[in-house]
């Protein structure tokens, strides 16, 4: 009977750290929900937050450290192709910059607008950045 009573705070115990990790976001790296309006995320393939508002004169960092991360060549534009009419920060004119898995880079907004960014490798892999 001793050996019952003395199971039960410890069963209880896994049950509790079992629900309390089945809250954490998987495979996600970084957890979306604590990172700051002015980081982007990119994974594999895609950019982890698909929209981001920043104020004029912010800076934006692009981080590509998300589940192993990969390359990705970044511009103003939409779905893989770089909008050569389309103004905004130099270092996202075409043909843009470009990211490896573990790295970051830092784009300053200066103006006020609406920016779509894409990434010239990935279908379907774009953002839009609203500088306010």
């Amino acid at each position: 009977m001793k050996h019952t009573i003395l199971g039960v705070p410890v069963v209880l115990l896994v049950v509790a750290l079992t629900l309390i990790s089945c809250g954490k976001p998987q495979g996600s790296g970084i957890g979306s929900a604590s990172v700051p309006a002015t980081t982007v995320q990119l994974n594999t393939n895609n950019f982890v937050q698909t929209t981001r508002t920043i104020k004029a004169g912010q800076t934006l960092l692009f981080s590509d450290t998300v589940d192993g991360g990969g390359f990705h060549q970044i511009c103003l534009g939409h779905n893989q192709m770089c909008d050569t009419q389309a103004t905004g920060p130099s270092a996202l004119m075409s043909p843009g910059f470009t990211i490896q898995s573990g790295k970051t880079m830092s784009v300053t907004f200066p103006t006020a607008g609406t920016y779509q960014i894409t990434c010239t490798v990935h279908p379907n892999m774009n953002l839009t950045v609203v500088v306010q």
